[in-house]
């Protein structure tokens, strides 16, 4: 058998009969023990997760009033305003504080469905034109206008009966007007009526009767006074 060499030191040489490690594998069993210890302390390692998620868009039960909203009212026919605390926030329907709202007119001979949600009770209505009231330097829209059209003169007192009935506009106002246009039915009659208060805002009816048209108007206006 053939002995080991030996040194100088009378130590056997071991050179010829074992090996050493290779360093590549010393670096790799230092890597594994580092990805051992982050992973441990909550960091993850490798390229971007897979299961991340964008966070989701907010979401209203209330119209817009920007371009995108007043796309969606024109699809939709549809027109759901907050004015429980008496106005409109620009910012909350969308609208920079600078902004006067849009002019929401629907196609001829169509109209949309509009609900104004106060403190109380719910305004309601089917109308073919809705605008507002604020300046450049306010952060509210203040006042909500919108039109109700009639084709008959019965058609048009039922409506101001039920603006009575619904919002709590003063009775004996409005059926001593309505008396008074049956009196001369062909003529024109303008006149306000005392506003109601029923649905925790003010409700106005502003009346446009013109006995020599074919259809009659009556401007409604919304606002906390």
């Amino acid at each position: 058998m053939t002995q080991p060499a030996m040194t100088q030191q009378g130590v056997p040489n071991r050179s010829n009969t074992t090996r050493s490690a290779p360093r590549s594998t010393l670096w790799l069993l230092m890597a594994a023990l580092a990805c051992f210890a982050l992973t441990g302390c909550g960091f993850t390692l490798g390229g971007p997760s897979t299961n991340t998620q964008e966070a989701p868009m907010p979401t209203t039960e209330f119209s817009l009033l920007n371009e995108q909203g007043v796309a969606q009212i024109k699809e939709s026919k549809s027109i759901r305003l907050d004015f429980r605390t008496g106005a409109l926030i620009k910012h909350e329907v969308g609208l920079p504080d600078s902004a006067y709202g849009p002019e929401l007119v629907a196609p001829r001979g169509q109209k949309f469905l509009l609900s104004i949600v106060g403190s109380e009770d719910t305004v309601t209505a089917e109308t073919d034109h809705v605008r507002f009231t604020t300046t450049d330097t306010m952060p509210t829209l203040d006042i909500i206008y919108y039109f109700l059209t009639a084709d008959t003169g019965e058609e048009y007192f039922a409506l101001v009966r039920e603006g009575v009935e619904k919002y709590g506009i003063d009775r004996a106002d409005a059926e001593n007007w309505i008396d008074s246009v049956k009196a001369r039915p062909d003529e024109k009659h303008e006149y306000v009526l005392t506003p109601g208060f029923s649905p925790g805002f003010g409700v106005t009816y502003d009346l446009r009767y013109d006995g020599s048209k074919s259809t009659q108007v009556i401007i409604v206006s919304v606002s906390a006074s």
